[in-house]
């Protein structure tokens, strides 16, 4: 079954959608105005009555005017808009959203969970964050694993998030770019599982060799 057919009477989240394919905008707006498609290889046409939440971070107006994005789609997504700011932007959200994803990681890794220090908050909230909330998630779940000191202060934010520092390029690994953050956060998980097992692996280490020592 398609999302249109499992969604029948509820809601689809459609992120990044001023990034879908022209082809896919054509039958997006088929769906939208007349609530019926046909799955893939099928003659029978169904109906569905779904409501569409669409979020994106591309200049809309600028894509239609580039022909990247169609006008008539825009007007019949754009039903009832809410503007987001960008999270430096928001800078009484970033402590509460730091300890919400602290917990989370806490949780997810079984270890104590990072506290801000003053000047921590201080540091984050004077930051530019180039990547948004993804990026705070990011840096809060990599500090969570690696770092030995729960007490996260100015300076040890400093070496994670540079206050002048770019971001990096993105690289392509080709294949099918709609799995290709799938794929990277999998990787990710990854790299930190094995970073704490090695770090636990440290601690073990240790205790033996102190052990021996006596």
């Amino acid at each position: 079954k398609g999302y249109f057919e499992v969604a029948d009477g509820g809601t689809i989240f459609l992120d990044e959608v001023g990034e879908l394919p022209l082809q896919t905008q054509v039958r997006l707006l088929r769906v939208l105005e007349s609530g019926e498609f046909m799955k893939v290889g099928s003659s029978q046409v169904q109906k569905t009555n779904v409501r569409i939440v669409a979020a994106t971070n591309v200049n809309m107006m600028k894509a239609i005017e580039d022909g990247r994005f169609r006008e008539d789609l825009y007007y019949r997504l754009n039903t009832v808009q809410i503007d987001m700011p960008p999270l430096r932007e928001r800078k009484g959200d970033i402590h509460l959203l730091f300890r919400k994803f602290a917990i989370d990681f806490a949780e997810k890794y079984r270890m104590p969970e990072l506290q801000l220090t003053d000047d921590g908050v201080k540091y984050l909230e004077n930051y530019t964050f180039p990547g948004n909330i993804r990026q705070l998630r990011n840096l809060v779940e990599q500090m969570t694993v690696v770092e030995q000191n729960r007490s996260v202060n100015s300076t040890k934010l400093s070496e994670y998030i540079p206050m002048n520092a770019q971001l990096p390029a993105v690289v392509s690994r080709g294949g099918n770019s709609g799995n290709s953050g799938a794929d990277f956060g999998s990787e990710r998980e990854i790299m930190y599982k094995i970073l704490f097992d090695m770090r636990n692996d440290l601690n073990d280490l240790k205790s033996l060799t102190s052990e021996l020592i006596k």
